[in-house]
């Protein structure tokens, strides 16, 4: 089984999560996406974080980590994410060099583990929904099988389930066809295994929240640029700042969760770009 990583809680009562997704980093300051330098806005996230002051036990990052797939914005990413005493666990987005990306984590000694034991109460489960060369989502039968026997080893634990794609739609036409395609093998698994109580995931760059059959299920925004909701073809939004989200898990197996956008927001995108 994946080796797991056991940590505690600072308050005995509720394990708390920084969730953060998708900084499309560049290996040079200058580039930018759709209009915004997401160097630049990740460091306003990170800098707007540490003004809040606020414990995680853990750090989950659900990939789409750089743009131009160069080890130098995987090392930026890194350098800064380390600057935290926490923990941080991550996964691949569409956008990322696996390879690349476990080389450099490797170095900086961010963990591996796509099991954490939170606490005494909670089990953080995360899942590899990339497919290589493809910008939708696939959980290979291996990725599925996984998830089912870490949930069968650790019965007593409430579950808080991460992934890079989008499996419930997003109510926007062009995201939706680069969903995660076998999502019902994920829903089955969720409908039979009450104790996922959370479900997170990145990738469509908006926040969304929802309950999907037993669980919480909600996307975080992007640390860069915004997707506006709701379209049918592609749109980036100027009303929605970069942000990311709070999770807290509580000992009586319920969770929380709240969104946190940067407050003052210089990052306005391109709207005139129909597509990246």
């Amino acid at each position: 089984m994946e080796s797991l990583l056991q940590l505690p809680i600072q308050n005995e009562n509720c394990g708390k999560i920084l969730h953060i997704t998708d900084s499309h980093l560049f290996a040079a300051d200058s580039d930018s996406l759709l209009g915004v330098n997401s160097n630049a806005s990740f460091l306003a996230v990170i800098d707007e974080i540490k003004l809040q002051n606020r414990h995680y036990d853990l750090i989950v990052a659900t990939g789409d980590f750089v743009q131009d797939g160069s080890k130098q914005a995987y090392q930026r990413f890194a350098k800064e994410i380390t600057k935290f005493p926490v923990p941080c666990v991550w996964l691949a987005g569409n956008h990322d060099n696996y390879s690349y990306m476990q080389e450099v984590f490797n170095d900086y000694q961010l963990a591996a583990n796509k099991v954490v034991l939170l606490g005494d109460k909670w089990l953080i489960v995360l899942l590899n929904s990339q497919v290589v060369g493809q910008a939708y989502g696939v959980l290979p039968e291996s990725e599925l099988t996984f998830l089912q026997n870490t949930l069968t080893s650790n019965p007593d634990r409430s579950a808080m389930v991460f992934l890079h794609h989008h499996p419930i739609s997003s109510s926007c036409h062009w995201l939706d066809q680069h969903i995660l395609k076998n999502s019902t093998d994920l829903e089955k698994i969720i409908q039979n295994n009450p104790k996922i109580k959370g479900l997170g995931w990145g990738h469509i760059h908006q926040q969304q929240e929802q309950i999907w059959h037993n669980c919480k299920a909600f996307s975080t925004p992007s640390t860069c640029v915004q997707f506006k909701p709701g379209c049918y073809n592609f749109q980036v939004s100027d009303q929605d700042a970069p942000g990311w989200r709070e999770i807290s898990l509580n000992k009586d197996g319920t969770l929380n969760s709240q969104v946190y956008r940067i407050s003052n927001n210089q990052f306005l995108p391109d709207l005139s770009k129909n597509g990246y």
